[in-house]
Order: structure tokens, then sequence, then C-alpha cells
């Protein structure tokens, strides 16, 4: 098989057999096996094409990057009131709230955790002063940007928090001292992609033979969906976990993706929102919403956003990558992200003179959330939201 740059095969080996078959198989490699990784060989069907051996490949490859990124810390052995000491605990310990945060939500936290652990790890909790953390995001501003600096700032006060509830005498002084410091936080994003951008990133989808990303972005623009609330996200099993009826992959399990059951005989999408933790729901009458109707593929079950290539969900990784690629040849400039489609749905909205309460339901934005508690109709107002929107096509297109 001739090797083609368009399909690459990280971790890929074949093993030719006496009778002339040749076998095919993805190998994690010496070092993620040494550091533990659980899945140190997958065995591929012998019968697939190149395309079909790239995409498993490059999703597993991607899987081993993010375990060996997000990798459950060991029980911390650094010495007793260090800033590392801490920040394991946090991530450790079996009564930590850290394990009842999302999995990206602890993904984030463990990431600017390593941050503190680096920045100062070895130092004791009782030697930290107000100018040593004003240092520290200085130096994160300087070298990793200031939404890192920020996000690492937030980060330590989480954790410092966590020793307080460990009636850590330095941390209840370093909490006091914390509460009285203020970082400015980062300037809001102010990118989001018009109408034109997007019917120009579907377009390249499609030509790119990714129609399910025509899909995903269509219902992130129309609907102001969450990412997550489309393609959904892939987590670990949890060990003894059983998931009857879930669909898995090689010990992942994904979860809170648009699926059918979600779209109504009639049209009527009715989607719990991640954010939310399901307690708000997305609801749309995709009949107003022929953008959306023109890339959504026949009815079937499960899973509406697939990849082509391997046949399951999208990782998100995956996904990113792909869709950066289909963004360029459409002309978006690397600064606009799949991210801001939620975005501009929201200000393409208020720019079509939709009533402020109708966007926010139609956004299930969380801020509103005992407000919308007492509102009904939810689809009349996305509907009238949707109405408006298209009007202002109309008129702009001068129809």
């Amino acid at each position: 098989m001739a090797k083609d740059d368009a399909y690459p095969t990280p971790g890929l080996r074949r093993m030719k057999r006496k009778t002339g078959r040749v076998d095919f198989y993805w190998i994690c490699g010496e070092d993620a096996a040494r550091k533990g990784y659980p899945v140190k060989t997958v065995a591929l069907p012998s019968s697939w094409e190149l395309p079909q051996l790239s995409a498993r490949c490059v999703i597993l490859q991607q899987e081993l990057r993010q375990w060996l990124a997000n990798r459950a810390p060991e029980r911390t052995h650094a010495p007793a009131g260090t800033v590392s000491w801490l920040c394991r605990s946090f991530e450790t310990d079996e009564a930590s709230p850290f394990h009842e945060l999302r999995p990206d939500t602890r993904r984030f936290y463990s990431k600017y955790a390593q941050q503190l652990v680096d920045m100062a790890g070895d130092q004791q909790l009782d030697d930290v002063t107000g100018s040593e953390v004003r240092r520290w995001y200085r130096e994160w501003e300087k070298t990793k940007g200031k939404r890192s600096a920020y996000a690492g700032i937030q980060t330590l006060r989480r954790v410092v928090s966590y020793g307080c509830e460990l009636r850590n005498t330095a941390s209840f002084d370093l909490a006091k001292m914390l509460e009285r410091m203020e970082f400015k936080a980062p300037r809001a994003r102010k990118m989001r992609p018009t109408h034109e951008q997007i019917t120009a990133v579907r377009a390249a989808a499609h030509e790119a033979g990714r129609p399910s990303i025509a899909l995903a972005v269509a219902l992130q623009f129309e609907l102001g969906l969450r990412q997550k609330d489309v393609i959904g996200e892939w987590r670990r099993l949890k060990a003894g976990e059983q998931a009857p009826g879930a669909i898995t992959d090689n010990g992942w399990i994904w979860d809170w993706g648009l699926t059918w059951n979600h779209i109504s005989a009639r049209r009527l999408l009715q989607k719990p929102t991640s954010k939310s933790n399901g307690e708000e729901i997305a609801e749309h009458d995709l009949n107003l919403h022929p953008q959306i109707l023109a890339e959504l593929p026949p009815r079937l079950v499960g899973p509406i956003v697939v990849d082509e290539r391997s046949g399951l969900p999208w990782r998100a990784s995956h996904f990113s990558h792909t869709f950066r690629k289909i963004a360029r040849a459409a002309g978006w400039p690397d600064g606009l992200w799949n991210m801001d489609s939620r975005a501009g749905a929201v200000s393409e909205a208020f720019d079509a003179g939709a009533d402020p309460v109708d966007v926010m339901r139609t956004a299930t934005h969380t801020q509103m959330t005992t407000t919308m508690l007492y509102a009904r109709g939810a689809v009349v107002q996305s509907s009238r939201v949707a109405e408006l929107r298209a009007a202002r096509r109309r008129q702009q297109d001068g129809g």
C-alpha cells in the first residue's frame, strides 16, 4: 500500500503472513506503553482501504495524545504544605470536588494546576506573597498569553479554596490575600462569522467530502447551539462502569451529542444542553431553517453528526483540526473559530431586531435561567427569531 500524504496513518503497522495476507495493527509505541497507556495494540480489518485505515489511526493517535496530556496525576508525594502538594491533592483526593466536575472542566483545572506546579511547585504555601503571585501572572502573560495567565490565577483560587476545606492554615491566609487581589479579565472575543462566511464554509466542507461538518456548522449557526451539543464528547469509561445501549469505542463512551431522538417527526428539535447539565432545553422548529434541512440526511437512529471516515461521532480534536483546514479553504481567518458560530447566531438575531428575551431563550443562556423558569412557549420564541433572521436575509439579497 503506497504512502499518501492525504491519508496519514500514525501508529500503523503492517504484518505480512506466510500466506501472503497482510494484517494491520495500530501500536501505541514504547514510550506510551511505559507510561501506562491502557490500549497497547488495536487490530484493524485487513479488508480496509487507506481512507478507512487513516481515519481510525488518526483517531487512535489523538486519543493517545489526549491521554498523555490529561492523564490523571498520581497520588501526590510532594512535601505537605507546598504548592505541588495542594494542586495534586485537589486533583487526586477522593473527597475533592474536582471529581464532581465535567470532563472538560477537569481538563481545564488539570492543565492550569500543572502550570502552577511548573512555576512554584516546591514553594511552601505560607511563603507565597502577593508580589510573587503577581510575578507569576506577569510571567504567564509574557510566555503564554493573557488568557492562560488569568486562567492560572483562577485555578490558584480554586485550589486554595480546597486547601481551606482541608483546614490548611496557610490556605486560609492565602485565600484572604487573594480576595484582596484583582486581575483584569481578558477581553471578550469580538469576532463572529457572518451568514456569508457560514455559507462559504459549508460549501468548502462539501467540496472536501465532509458533509457532516457542513451540517454541524449549520446547526450551530442557525440554532445557536454549542459545538458539544452538536457533535457530543467522548470520555473514558470509569473502572467498572457499565454503559448498556451507549455508544462506546475502545473504553471510551460518547455523550451529549445530537441524536435523532432529539428531533420529532414534525421536525421539532428539543435538545438538553450540556452547559446546564441537561436542565435547559434548546427548542427549535426546523421547518423554519431551510439551511439545516438542506444539510440534514435521511432520518436514521443514533448520532446525527458522524465522522464520514470512522462511522462514529467526531472526536473534538479531530473535528477542530478538520474544520480548520476547511475554514482556511473557505477564506476564514485563523482568528475566527468554530465556537464563534454561536456568537454569530446571537449577533445576527439582534441585528435583525429580535426581542432580547427571545434571543436569550433561543441561546439558553444560563444567566437568565431564573427568568426563563417562568417563560413558556420556547418554540414560539425561537420561531420568531428564525423568522426575523430569514426576513433580514431576504431584504439583504434584494428579495
